[in-house]
């Protein structure tokens, strides 16, 4: 029984890994885009993709997030530039995707100056171009590039989802996956540092 419990932990060992490699290093994306580097971000079937010049500043990225069967659910991706993890959300600028009803998205910048954001459009902090999202069964990819100060080698990052009324973000849920989604990064190695 034991020789049975080690084959079936170690073959599950691998399950997980190779599916954390198909879903991170190994994805691959529409038009044949290449990320060096990407992150499975713990909560919210989410994954961050990203190329970056730590010299200028430029940050490439697309953010993935899974599990959106339904398409009255908004998707937001966004940094803290205060680097507050506890308070990650008030200041943060994000990018946001919303479902049309042809089956594309609208995709836009947000500044969240309060908890009851509605995600309105806005002029985030920095510089933003090619940003546009697909959807790929239940999953919607955002892609931008960001310009961050140069010599930047981490960022307080978070994502969300939540419920659309009619084509307006309503605040997202509560639930420990919600409330926890958020870390800090290191953008040169792709890790979350200790004890975060």
């Amino acid at each position: 029984m034991s020789g049975f419990v080690l084959a079936f932990t170690v073959l599950s060992s691998l399950l997980l890994t190779t599916s954390f490699a198909q879903n991170c290093s190994s994805y691959s994306f529409p038009g044949n885009r290449k990320f060096s580097l990407c992150r499975e971000l713990p909560y919210l079937s989410s994954h961050l993709h990203w190329n970056y010049n730590q010299n200028t500043g430029k940050l490439d990225l697309a953010y993935r997030h899974g599990g959106i069967m339904s398409k009255d659910k908004w998707v937001a991706w966004a940094i803290n530039p205060n680097n507050n993890l506890k308070n990650s959300m008030i200041g943060a600028q994000a990018l946001v995707a919303i479902p049309r009803s042809d089956g594309s998205n609208s995709v836009y910048s947000c500044p969240i100056t309060s908890y009851d954001t509605t995600l309105a459009e806005g002029t985030i902090s920095y510089n933003v171009s090619g940003l546009s999202a697909t959807r790929q069964g239940n999953e919607v990819i955002v892609f931008a590039t960001l310009m961050l100060p140069s010599g930047t080698t981490t960022l307080v990052h978070l994502w969300q989802e939540g419920l659309l009324s009619g084509s307006t973000p309503q605040v997202h849920a509560m639930a420990s996956a919600n409330t926890n989604a958020k870390e800090s990064l290191n953008l040169v190695s792709s890790q979350a540092p200790a004890g975060v």
